[in-house]
């Protein structure tokens, strides 16, 4: 369906151009025949506000964005069809058309595009990659842009440009000039595995072309000062106004704090709040009855469940 424009006395977004942008030329993954992509409302309300604009300077409001929900919610399909929209769609402010509104232009119009998914390992790029292989291949996308090829190890966009996935143990990353980068699970960015340090460079390379990136974490435990812990704390000093900047737009939903796991009306009441409309009973794909018997299983340790199926940021069960 498309998405309203625009009005005046609102806070001016490219959010819902893009929204039409990915309706139009992207595939939903994981489906037998095509279905164009549709987020839910929950998904492209974090979409337009990401793509908000200043109205006094006319750039994006935003350089970084953190979205926090439970496994299975549809971060990675999200942020999938995201990086496509900033490879090939009109993402870029451009000044202000005779009624005000945004006016817009592709990457390609500035600098060549360069699009990075990022994780600690090869493996869990595969959460991204897969599905932006399938938006592109399975949609439109390639017939409405020629000389656009989804390999499987990388993108080729027309008129040069490219989507690649990164890991931690490359050799090194600094000096790449992206435009947009993914950092994939950032609760496992630690020290220990080059996550802290592979997150120290993309700023730098953001910086030199006036990018943007977006976290996708599932809730990190305290203490391990994971990349993600970071991005948490960066935007607490927003909230108590103690950051010089505030460019970050976190968006963290989690399930609330006295949800009983033992207790089945607690429980489901908690993981439809953690879910939001991803749960099938809110109208999406998420069987919450599934993660019960998931949750209740003696396998599964407590504290594991509040972090993944609760999004409830808590200590590890093995700390002291």
């Amino acid at each position: 369906m498309p998405w309203k424009p625009h009005e005046p006395g609102e806070v001016p977004t490219l959010g819902y151009d893009v929204l039409d942008w990915m309706a139009e030329h992207l595939a939903t993954p994981d489906r037998q025949d095509y279905e164009p992509f549709q987020p839910t409302m929950e998904q492209a309300q974090f979409i337009i506000n990401f793509y908000a604009i200043n109205p006094y300077n006319g750039r994006r409001r935003y350089r970084r964005g953190v979205i926090s929900r439970p496994k299975g919610w549809g971060k990675s399909p999200l942020l999938s069809a995201i990086a496509c929209a900033e490879a090939l769609a009109p993402v870029v402010p451009d000044g202000w058309d005779a009624k005000g509104r945004p006016v817009r232009k592709p990457w390609i119009a500035v600098r060549t595009p360069l699009i990075q998914l990022c994780a600690v390992s090869e493996d869990q790029t595969a959460n991204s990659w897969d599905p932006l292989l399938e938006m592109l291949r399975e949609g439109p996308a390639c017939d409405d842009y020629p000389g656009l090829e989804p390999m499987n190890s990388f993108v080729n966009l027309p008129f040069k440009g490219k989507i690649q996935f990164v890991t931690a143990n490359a050799t090194s990353r600094e000096g790449n000039r992206p435009v947009f980068v993914v950092l994939d699970q950032t609760e496992t960015w630690l020290v220990n595995n080059g996550g802290v340090k592979l997150a120290a460079r993309l700023p730098r390379n953001l910086g030199k072309t006036g990018g943007s990136s977006i976290e996708s974490p599932n809730a990190f435990v305290p203490g391990e000062q994971s990349v993600a812990e970071v991005s948490a704390n960066y935007f607490l000093s927003i909230r108590e106004g103690k950051a010089r900047d505030d460019g970050l737009l976190y968006d963290h939903r989690e399930a609330p704090p006295e949800t009983d796991l033992y207790d089945r009306d607690s429980l489901m009441a908690g993981l439809e709040q953690a879910y939001g409309e991803a749960a099938e009973c809110n109208g999406g794909w998420v069987d919450l009855d599934r993660i019960i018997a998931e949750i209740w299983d003696p396998a599964t340790d407590p504290q594991a469940t509040r972090r993944y199926y609760l999004n409830a940021i808590t200590h590890a069960s093995d700390s002291w």
